[in-house]
């Protein structure tokens, strides 16, 4: 994507699941015969890809093959839920990603060009780092609460079920906490929408840096695009604070008490509460 690949060119079953196929060695299942199963479904195909939305990815789908009888247990409406956490978790990895470059890029900048004593670079610096903390909670919220807790909840109960049904329930109980302490539900779509202007700041604040070169003035580094940057990080600072705000509001209520582990996460040296 970041190399201007179109939409029709990345997205073709050759590319698809040539990406698939490398995922599945890297990690620590590859060489399992299920890894099999895993293919990507395209939902649809966009016109482009754009440059500051967060969801430009959504229109992929990761497809487990569930054959008889275990597709009784893990259904096409809960396929959907995992796809739904895909989605997210996609968007997360983008993220990460994005931000990577950003460093990236100003690492190379201060070596080739020497901008690395720069008032303006140093501030960037700062603003990077901030936007990477920030994904960096909900990545490690997500990872402890779904992959880790919620994921430890259901073996525990799994290994008590009885019957067939005792484990449908059990699995879709599983799914259902997934997708509410992923903030994925409907009533936590406010939260989610938070959440998402802040991933489009992000891509924005890259695109703004990699658009143009540093210039010199005066014999220090400068960047054309300063000032639109500076806003693009005070529109994220604004939306963060009134993330922690609208999260502190609902665990004080007593709603997603699971949510205390993103608060202390995001505010551990007391920088939300402090600003």
């Amino acid at each position: 994507m970041a190399s201007g690949q179109t939409p029709g060119e990345l997205l073709t079953p050759l590319v698809l699941n040539s990406i698939l196929s490398k995922a599945l060695q890297y990690s620590l299942h590859g060489d399992t015969p299920l890894a099999s199963n895993f293919t990507f479904a395209l939902r649809f195909l966009p016109e482009t890809f754009h440059p500051h939305a967060p969801d430009s990815l959504n229109c992929l789908e990761l497809r487990y093959k569930v054959d008889w009888p275990l597709n009784i247990i893990i259904t096409d409406s809960c396929m959907n839920k995992y796809n739904r956490l895909f989605s997210f978790l996609l968007q997360l990895k983008h993220m990460v990603w994005s931000l990577r470059d950003v460093w990236f890029h100003l690492k190379r900048t201060a070596l080739v060009k020497g901008a690395g004593h720069s008032v303006q670079f140093r501030q960037l610096q700062l603003y990077r780092h901030e936007m990477q903390h920030f994904v960096k909670v909900i990545q490690g919220y997500i990872a402890n609460q779904i992959l880790q807790v919620s994921w430890t909840e259901f073996t525990a109960k799994l290994a008590t079920a009885s019957d067939l049904d005792a484990i449908h329930r059990t699995h879709a109980d599983y799914l259902n906490r997934a997708i509410f302490r992923g903030l994925l539900t409907e009533k936590a779509a406010p939260v989610m929408n938070i959440i998402h202007s802040i991933f489009s700041l992000i891509l924005k604040f890259r695109a703004q840096l990699i658009a143009h070169p540093w210039d010199r003035q005066q014999g220090e580094a400068v960047h054309p695009s300063f000032i639109a940057m500076q806003q693009s990080y005070n529109t994220f600072k604004y939306y963060s604070h009134f993330l922690f705000k609208v999260v502190t509001k609902l665990v004080n209520r007593g709603y997603q008490p699971h949510l205390e582990d993103f608060l202390l996460r995001i505010n551990f040296n007391n920088y939300y509460k402090d600003s």
